[in-house]
């Protein structure tokens, strides 16, 4: 086992990986501002694995389960609530389709008829729908709040966290890691956890090709005139939205996501076309939002694979003690659990209550990262 490891990177995924192997590793996450300072802390926090696995439901139940036990740690709450897909007629035929096949398979969705719909959920318009499909076992969290609860017990045992410290490359000698680069000093490690989102393929350059490549997506929250803290969640695939209410009665909505070829460059706010089409969505999907009122949005950058799943490897054509979590694709906090189990047994060999092939590098016949962009609205 090894004793010292480096985890570039202090977002959510980051500062779970510490808080996964402090208690038997002397661990420092190195942090090139400040702990979830950006793609974590402008998540939108859905939990939403359950749809998101449905071929893997060892995934979703590990995450889920994971999220259940957290609730209640420090500030960190998870707030469960069923998501909603709107089905209009065009789609009918292949929604029914799929909520009977992941039915079947164990997932827990069922497609629900428009009248049934409309009564479950009264402030969804279901004028000019079929119906919906229904999946239990969602919900939300706040993103910073759950990167910052995860901080405090990986302090707690025992990892220490260096910010506003740039990391300026990984090093190797005899095709082994020996530890970071950094813009203060030489930070000695065994292992090098390399969570730094979609800046991940450029750190690793030279040593591991990543098929990895910038986003950005963006979100707004209103204040409808009604409270709409008892809504569901849901999305509509169609517009390239989804949304989840807030606690104090407004409404997040985001989505509108595009491969972004200057990162570094690319606006912290949204859209003046996504708010638009959000003011147009708004009356068309649920009932009591004309007059909704526009509270803040914001817009930030995370790192995108061809397949939209993750990578959590330690490569074969990398230097021995290189692990890498990255592409999260918009999923990194609802991924968290999932991905600090993986790379524990990366470091450790300790075996996973799900398969990791999935998250394997290797999947990728190509390592390019000019590859076509696949956004997704949950």
């Amino acid at each position: 086992m090894t004793d010292r490891v480096a985890v570039v990177g202090g977002g959510v995924i980051g500062c779970g990986v510490a808080r996964e192997l402090a208690p038997d590793h002397d661990v420092v996450v190195v942090e090139k501002g400040q702990v979830a300072g950006e793609a974590s802390a402008l998540a939108a926090g859905l939990i939403t694995m359950s749809s998101s696995y449905t071929d893997l439901r060892s995934i979703a139940e590990f995450a889920n389960g994971f999220f259940r036990e957290y609730d209640g740690t420090g500030e960190f709450r998870f707030t469960e609530r069923e998501s909603v897909e709107p089905v209009p007629p065009e789609r009918e035929g292949e929604a029914r389709r799929r909520a009977e096949r992941l039915a079947d398979g164990g997932v827990p969705a069922e497609f629900v008829e428009a009248e049934t719909l409309a009564d479950r959920y009264p402030r969804i318009d279901t004028e000019g729908l079929v119906g919906g499909v229904v999946f239990e076992g969602s919900g939300w969290v706040d993103p910073y709040t759950f990167a910052t609860t995860l901080q405090a017990d990986a302090a707690d045992r025992g990892a220490a966290f260096r910010t506003d410290t740039a990391v300026d490359g990984v090093a190797v000698e005899d095709g082994a890691v020996t530890g970071l680069e950094t813009e203060s000093g030489f930070v000695e490690a065994d292992t090098v956890v390399a969570a730094a989102g979609w800046r991940t393929a450029d750190l690793l350059a030279g040593l591991v090709e990543l098929p990895l490549r910038p986003y950005r997506t963006q979100c707004v929250v209103v204040e409808p005139p009604e409270d709409a803290s008892e809504l569901p969640m849901g999305w509509i695939p169609e517009e390239h939205v989804y949304w989840r209410p807030e606690l104090n009665g407004d409404l997040l909505l985001g989505g509108w996501s595009f491969a972004e070829d200057d990162p570094e460059a690319a606006s912290g706010k949204e859209d003046e076309g996504f708010r638009q089409h959000v003011a147009e969505l708004l009356p068309e999907t649920f009932r009591g939002m004309d007059g909704a009122e526009f509270v803040n949005g914001w817009a930030g950058v995370d790192g995108a694979t061809p397949d939209t799943r993750p990578i959590f490897d330690a490569p074969d054509e990398g230097p021995d003690g290189l692990v890498v979590a990255t592409g999260l694709h918009g999923r990194g906090v609802m991924t968290t659990p999932v991905a600090v189990r993986a790379v524990r047994s990366l470091v450790t060999g300790e075996s996973t209550p799900f398969p990791l092939d999935p998250f394997r590098l290797d999947r990728f016949e190509s390592r390019s990262r000019d590859f076509e962009f696949q956004s997704i609205s949950a």
